[in-house]
């Protein structure tokens, strides 16, 4: 079984040896060239691969791991569909496919099926873990156990991680375990437990060049700081984010982000300041999530 899977692996996992441990990670892959947008490369590098080789297999991962990244969940589910009844793809490339299917249905609203690719995602990573133990197949694992309400398993699942892996160097591996942990801990009421893990993933996640992930690190972290109405921490860390976004492609996480600050300083008895930051955000860019806040905001100040 070990040698079987071990041969599986090694197709996939050679490729980005000498990149992050996270073997799915679109961004990394990009770095290479800046002449045209992420996808649009990754697209041009997988119509240049041999279909079903190693490197294909590679290729379409960062695809997949791209749409993750950007919430476009039905995409997702449509690319991932074709090959979630395929019992003939290298281990780790199937455990994806089952992970990106439960995550997309499930935001989808098909929580049933969500839950069936969740279990089979479970079971074969922890055949993988058994034989391997990858860490950021551990992370994975955790996060669909959280997803799915099975918030102590989670932390359980990142603690033996952590334990395991905690001398790596990796940053990104550091970056969405410290995340995941937060996530658990702000899910359970511990919103300190989760302040002191949102400062480590962004401690982390600074260390790379990865300035989505940074935003959102420090996006979560000065979130967590309002929460806890440390409100000058939160309007600083806040601040900061905005320096790692880019204001076209990542529209509506400045905008929220904005929304925020002005919240924020009306919270800390600052309505002048507050007011400044409600008027850069633009009403068309609020989502539904945060129409509400919009609306109260826009009465009170």
């Amino acid at each position: 079984m070990k040698k079987k899977l071990a041969m599986l692996l090694l197709g996939l996992s050679s490729f980005n040896a000498s990149a992050s441990e996270n073997f799915s990670d679109h961004e990394m892959f990009c770095e290479r060239q800046s002449q045209i947008s992420c996808l649009d490369y990754i697209n041009q590098q997988l119509a240049s691969s041999e279909i079903g080789s190693a490197r294909w297999y590679e290729i379409k991962s960062y695809q997949l791991d791209y749409f993750y990244d950007k919430m476009e969940f039905q995409t997702l589910k449509d690319r991932a569909e074709p090959f979630i009844t395929s019992e003939e793809l290298p281990v780790v490339f199937q455990v994806q496919v089952y992970f990106y299917y439960a995550k997309s249905t499930h935001y989808l609203g098909d929580s049933e099926t969500g839950h069936k690719y969740a279990t089979k995602a479970f079971e074969k990573l922890q055949a993988i873990f058994d034989s391997f133990g990858n860490p950021m197949r551990m992370v994975e694992l955790a996060n669909l156990q959280f997803v799915f309400g099975n918030k102590e398993t989670a932390l359980q699942i990142l603690d033996r991680a952590e334990r395991r892996f905690g001398k790596s160097k990796d940053p990104i591996f550091h970056f969405e375990l410290a995340s995941n942990k937060a996530n658990v801990f702000h899910s359970l009421g511990d919103i300190d437990g989760a302040l002191v893990n949102r400062q480590i993933a962004a401690d982390w996640i600074l260390k790379t060049n990865h300035n989505r992930k940074i935003s959102v690190a420090l996006g979560n972290l000065a979130r967590t700081h309002q929460l806890l109405a440390d409100y000058v921490k939160a309007d600083h860390v806040y601040v900061q984010s905005l320096k790692f976004m880019d204001t076209d492609s990542d529209r509506n996480a400045v905008a929220i982000y904005k929304l925020r600050l002005a919240e924020i300083n009306w919270q800390a008895g600052k309505p002048a300041q507050a007011l400044k930051w409600f008027k850069q955000v633009h009403k068309e860019d609020i989502r539904q999530s945060h129409a509400k806040l919009y609306a109260h905001l826009s009465n009170v100040l």
